[in-house]
Formats: C-alpha cells, structure tokens, sequence
C-alpha cells in the first residue's frame, strides 16, 4: 500500500471522525431530548383550537415560518449537519391565546402551503399542559408549542397527485412517528439548553 494511500485511509477513517466529534462538542447545542421524553409526553393534553384567517390589517392574527436546527457533522457518509422547521404561529379567540404548529423534518412539497390550508379550521391540538397553564406562554413572543394536531369534523387534507400524475388525496395530519420525532428532536437540538436544564434537571 503508497503513502498517498496510507494518509487517505488515516485521513478518512480516523482525523475525520475525531473532527467531526470535536466539532459537534463545540458547535452543536444538544440536550437528553430521549432521556426527558415520556414525561414531557405525558403531559401533553389535547386542545380544540380554530385557526384564523388571515387579515392585511392585523398581520398577527397568523404566520408562518421556517427555520433550522444543527445536527452535526456526520462521519460516516458525510451526511448534512442540520433540519428543517417550520412554523404557523396564529391566535386561538377562544383561549385569547397564540399558538405555534410545530412541524420538523416534514416534506416540504406537501406541507409547503401547511398555513393556507389550515385557514378556518378547526383542530384538536397536543400541547404540554404546564406551558399551558405558565402565564409566561400564550404570547406572540412566546407562543404555547403544538407538536400534533387532528382535524375536527373530518380530517385535514389536500388534493394532489402522485408521481404517475394521478390525483389523489393526501392527509396533512401528523402520524404517530411524525409526532415523536417532533417532540423528542425539539427537546434535543430546539429547546434553549437553559429552559432544558430548568424544567427537566434542576432539583433532580
């Protein structure tokens, strides 16, 4: 075996992988999403909400959003080092509240007109009940977090096509695995590390 091959090898499956896990240690936020799970499952209650409108006048009544979180260099397969969010912030009349759909990871095509298609709908929403009842959340700078939802009256769900370009019926409704992978990637690489340690940590 040459040098050049030797170096290749070193470089590839040895200084590279030790890069990559000094570089998630130093820029990569992470929490022990899996470890605090269940109990932040747990308290999830779910919510009949109706999502507005959307007003020129009153901008606030509902937006949307987009966002990413990091992930971290991977050293096998050189993968990407972040994903993908997206958000629709609206305010709920009934609880005079606002509120924030939650969506990571999700197909951007299918959920590209997520807000448009929520418009006047009424959900059965999942959010944690101690943000719920935290006096603190419910505002527009901090809205209450909804990581699953579930149409009321009928399911949620949009015309489109598939990839022989027939039309066919798709439902925006979040499944089981869609929902925990929300939750449990949100508490690992979204929640601020200092709202993590205070509500799951300290006193423990």
């Amino acid at each position: 075996m040459s040098k050049s091959t030797i170096g290749w090898v070193i470089g590839i499956f040895i200084l590279f992988p030790i890069f990559a896990f000094l570089y998630n240690k130093i820029t990569v936020s992470k929490n022990d999403g899996e470890r605090y799970f269940a109990s932040y499952y747990n308290k999830m209650v779910s919510l009949k909400l109706t999502i507005p409108e959307s007003d020129s006048n009153n901008k606030n009544l509902i937006q949307s959003d987009f966002s990413s979180y990091r992930k971290g260099a991977n050293p096998i397969g050189f993968k990407g080092t972040a994903g993908d969010i997206q958000y629709v912030t609206f305010y709920d009349q009934t609880y005079k509240k606002y509120f924030r759909i939650v969506l990571i990871d999700v197909n951007y095509q299918k959920y590209s007109n997520i807000m448009t298609d929520l418009m006047k709908k009424t959900i059965n929403a999942d959010v944690n009940q101690d943000d719920f009842k935290n006096p603190k959340y419910g505002t527009i700078e901090n809205p209450i977090l909804i990581f699953n939802f579930k149409g009321v009256g009928g399911k949620i769900e949009i015309g489109s096509i598939d990839k022989n370009n027939n039309p066919i019926i798709e439902s925006l409704e979040l499944s089981n695995e869609q929902y925990k992978h929300n939750l449990i990637t949100y508490l690992t690489y979204v929640m601020p590390k200092e709202k993590f340690k205070e509500r799951f940590e300290e006193g423990k």
